[in-house]
């Protein structure tokens, strides 16, 4: 199935930017410029720039434009826990590093309330950057029951949330735990990092409405390639 054309027209900026052909501070097309081109609605080219901004590849300057950001990114934390954000994903792409079916006791995390031997899909991928340098680790450990078919779904392009989405699997509530680490082995080879640097490991917890946890994911940022950030409007007085 083809990606939808927002999509498209964002993954033809990437490549120019990957090739250098949009340099940090270039200029890029406006929304006029977008809809004209592509033949696409206003609203739709302004998800294009909204999602190179959210993804920390553009800054939108109000009346001034929107131009290429600086090669380290700015990573809103709301935006791994607010559902409409998080199921976007971001720009690159992932490679898979494994995905096999388990018991929940022999995962490679912890899915809190599972039974031992309860049944789960585990999917490793390393995020490369618009330079294809590795960005992050992900780890998904996600029930079986809610997800029988993972394993069949294009693993490299895959956002877990829009897929538990489409099966219908009632998620109640989103959880996001901050937890410092520092780097084992093969993280650091997998990062091309050093062993041993501190790094910051994002973990998300989906939950139903009973409680219970649909999917645990941790991404293990590679150190020293983006700032994290909260802003949140200021309260009307």
């Amino acid at each position: 199935m083809a990606a939808p054309l927002y999509v498209q027209i964002r993954r033809e900026i990437e490549a120019k930017i990957r090739a250098g052909d949009l340099p940090p501070g270039a200029r890029l097309p406006t929304e006029m410029d977008l809809s004209t081109e592509y033949g696409v609605s206003r609203a739709t080219a302004q998800r294009v720039l909204n999602d190179l901004a959210e993804a920390g590849l553009a800054i939108r300057r109000r009346r001034h434009g929107t131009f290429v950001a600086d090669v380290r990114r700015q990573i809103n934390l709301l935006g791994f826990v607010t559902p409409d954000v998080a199921a976007k994903g971001t720009p690159g792409r992932h490679e898979v590093v494994s995905a096999r079916i388990a018991r929940a006791a022999d995962a490679i995390l912890t899915l809190p309330g599972a039974a031992p031997d309860t049944a789960v899909v585990e999917l490793v991928r390393r995020k490369l950057d618009l330079r294809e340098e590795p960005q992050s680790v992900e780890r998904h450990v996600v029930l079986f029951a809610v997800a029988p078919d993972l394993l069949n779904e294009n693993l490299e392009d895959l956002v877990t949330l829009p897929y538990l989405r489409r099966r219908g699997v009632p998620i109640d509530s989103i959880r996001l735990y901050l937890d410092p680490v520092t780097l084992d082995e093969h993280d650091a080879t997998l990062l091309h990092s050093e062993f041993g640097t501190p790094a910051l490991m994002r973990r998300r917890e989906l939950r139903a409405d009973d409680g219970s946890t649909i999917e645990v994911v941790t991404t293990l940022v590679r150190p020293g390639t983006a700032e994290f950030f909260l802003e949140l409007p200021v309260p009307a007085m």
